[in-house]
């Protein structure tokens, strides 16, 4: 018997511990202030405004039971998290002008208010944010989840929205799924350095770019099948700015003002220091929108670039013609170069697609040296004095001593005052003879 009983606590020792407390139930600000500060579960019993940023620095599960919603008005930002594990199943509303429209749905004002800041911790999203500025902001930490963001002021007439931007990427670790993200301006940025990782997206950027990726950043898209990645903008969907984009599964790209040639399905304005500008997959492909139109295949090189290089596991790009020429597959979607077309219908028909292509870039610059695979396939112009190859060897600075610089000072200062004695001692001679 006494066994049993052993055997018994042991189980309900096991047990215990996962049985989480009752969350704390809140039903206005200083009842939600309080709540975080304590951490722990949290549940809102309806709809709550807060006058002030929230800050939150510790463990902390926010749900909006009942549909309920935290809400916040003028150019501020709703929520900062700093620190601890935070789990995010409330919808938020920051640039809120206190009315709703014929639906009860929160008028946003542009281009104020900021849904989440997340500088350091872990946190997961399972939301709607809605900002008039900007949605999610990520500095540091880790940000994994599934969420829908809506950015700027709706516009009624065409379901379009005007001013602010989706998320913006400054450092820390995000990787998100089944994310749907619309603003007025561009989608994403990604800036200093940082690597993201997107699975099965929406975007839509009605009056800017789709993804930005600046400063040595790297974003990985990836798309299936059943959910093709999808990035649908005004100007450029993917443009490069120093960073570099790997392409994997099936991508969709739509962007507006390709039919004006003011935008590019990947737009390359600037090299990314020895490093790929350009990642295409094994099983990269260009999917149809599902409507019947076609991705827009287009591609900008900036002339201007010395150095361009690209990885291509399939080898469907190639040098042709002072153009980058990109052979792909579609019909429900892929990418493809150099192999023979037996090979590259080869390959399209293992993806259950068709070859079609080719794509050919805009005249590449000709002090442009292009790389593919680590090959180079194009050298730039001897006019250009190009750099010595050292695609292995980062370029070094050489730093001048101080001292180096004092001493040359010195010296100019004692040349010119021997000059000034010699001068005047001359005069002086002359005038003693005369």
């Amino acid at each position: 018997m006494k066994k049993v009983i052993i055997i018994s606590l042991f189980v309900l020792g096991m047990v215990i511990p996962n049985i989480s407390a009752k969350a704390v139930e809140v039903s206005n600000e200083d009842e939600l202030r309080a709540a975080i500060e304590q951490g722990g579960d949290i549940s809102l019993i309806n709809d709550i405004e807060v006058t002030q940023p929230l800050v939150i620095d510790k463990d902390v599960n926010i749900d909006g039971a009942y549909g309920s919603s935290i809400f916040m008005q003028g150019d501020n930002t709703l929520m900062t998290v700093n620190s601890g594990s935070v789990r995010l199943d409330v919808d938020l509303y920051a640039g809120w002008n206190g009315e709703y429209d014929s639906n009860y749905n929160p008028l946003i004002i542009s281009n104020q208010g900021m849904g989440i800041v997340v500088n350091s911790g872990n946190v997961y999203l399972s939301n709607y944010i809605k900002a008039g500025k900007l949605g999610l902001e990520v500095n540091g930490g880790i940000v994994t989840g599934i969420s829908t963001i809506y950015v700027g002021e709706l516009n009624y007439d065409n379901e379009t929205y005007s001013g602010g931007q989706g998320m913006v990427v400054n450092g820390g670790k995000v990787e998100f799924d089944d994310v749907y993200i619309q603003s007025g301006g561009t989608v994403l940025t990604v800036n200093n350095g940082a690597n993201i990782t997107l699975n099965d997206w929406l975007m839509f950027g009605y009056e800017g770019n789709g993804i930005e990726i600046n400063d040595d950043s790297i974003v990985n898209l990836n798309g299936t099948k059943d959910s093709p990645f999808v990035i649908f903008a005004k100007r450029n969907a993917v443009y490069l700015n120093g960073g570099t984009v790997n392409l994997n599964g099936y991508i969709m790209i739509q962007t507006i003002d390709q039919l004006e040639n003011n935008g590019y399905g990947i737009y390359v304005n600037k090299e990314s220091n020895n490093k790929d500008a350009l990642k295409l997959g094994n099983d990269f492909v260009f999917a149809y929108d599902g409507y019947g139109s076609n991705s827009n295949l287009s591609i900008y090189i900036n002339p201007n670039i010395n150095e361009l290089r690209i990885t291509d596991e399939k080898q469907f790009l190639e040098v042709d013609n002072n153009k980058l020429k990109l052979n792909f597959c579609s019909s429900t979607v892929y990418a493809l170069g150099s192999q023979s077309e037996e090979e590259k219908r080869a390959v399209c028909e293992n993806l259950n697609a068709n070859l079609d292509g080719p794509i050919y870039s805009n005249e590449l610059g000709k002090c442009t040296a292009v790389y593919i695979n680590g090959v180079k396939q194009k050298d730039a112009d001897a006019s250009c004095n190009p750099v010595v190859d050292n695609k292995n060897e980062p370029s070094q600075v050489v730093n001048v001593p101080a001292t180096s610089a004092y001493a040359s000072i010195i010296i100019i200062t004692l040349g010119i005052l021997c000059v000034i004695v010699s001068v005047i001692v001359t005069r002086r001679v002359t005038k003693k003879e005369s």
